[in-house]
């Protein structure tokens, strides 16, 4: 039987237009999150997701809205998408591990919202200081400092900032998802070595036991190894 569960975020309009989330699919589960996009406002949206933990480090993958499948994928470790928003509305971000029976899913997914532009829609630091004091301007001319290259000096600040903090939270993924191999490997490691030495002693008692068969005139195995 296949169980879906559907889980709504809620977020608002705001001032970034970068999301990521650490999400857990249970096994044999299905699960969307919503995210509420207004075309007026926004005109790209990119998706990029990444397994980090849990069985062969695989999942299938959806974007929708409503009952239109704008981008998928299955059976991926990771993957990026990007998509021209074309309409208002939720968009659905769907993770889907029913084909798997016993193991979750670990995913680090990130969204962003670009505008026309191409940027996020962020903190606009141009428009908080539309109206700068008169004071504050007359100073900044003095230093030869002009407030439009002032705000784009700041904005392209922020921009790499932001690629920074992008690069930073997919160098953590990919820790996870490497601690989470490391301690797949381990444990098989460890299975294996466990039943290899019990295999190793039984073989070892049962020669023991039939060599010293031979020499007991009494003996059932000692009989039938002699003939």
């Amino acid at each position: 039987m296949r169980f879906i569960s559907v889980l709504l975020l809620t977020l608002g309009i705001a001032f970034a237009g970068e999301y990521d989330f650490t999400i857990e699919v249970p096994a044999g589960k299905f699960q969307c999150y919503f995210q509420t996009v207004d075309n007026t406002k926004y005109k790209t949206l990119e998706i990029d997701y990444q397994v980090v933990d849990g069985g062969d480090l695989n999942i299938n993958f959806m974007l929708m809205l409503g009952a239109n499948v704008l981008a998928q994928e299955a059976m991926k470790t990771d993957g990026s998408h990007k998509v021209e928003l074309k309409e208002s509305g939720d968009y659905q971000v769907c993770f889907d591990n029913s084909f798997s029976y016993q193991t979750r899913k670990v995913v680090f997914f990130e969204m962003f919202l670009f505008d026309e532009k191409g940027q996020l829609d962020e903190l606009d630091i141009a428009r908080l200081g539309a109206q700068p004091d008169g004071g504050f301007v007359k100073k900044m001319e003095e230093l030869g400092i002009s407030i439009e290259s002032f705000h784009a000096s700041a904005q392209r600040i922020k921009n790499e900032l932001n690629k920074v903090e992008y690069h930073q939270s997919l160098m953590r993924a990919h820790e996870a998802r490497d601690r989470a191999i490391m301690g797949a490997n381990l444990d098989r490691v460890t299975l294996w070595s466990i039943i290899h030495t019990v295999v190793l002693i039984g073989v070892a008692l049962i020669q023991v036991w039939m060599i010293r068969s031979l020499f007991e005139s009494n003996s059932k195995m000692g009989k039938m190894l002699r003939n």
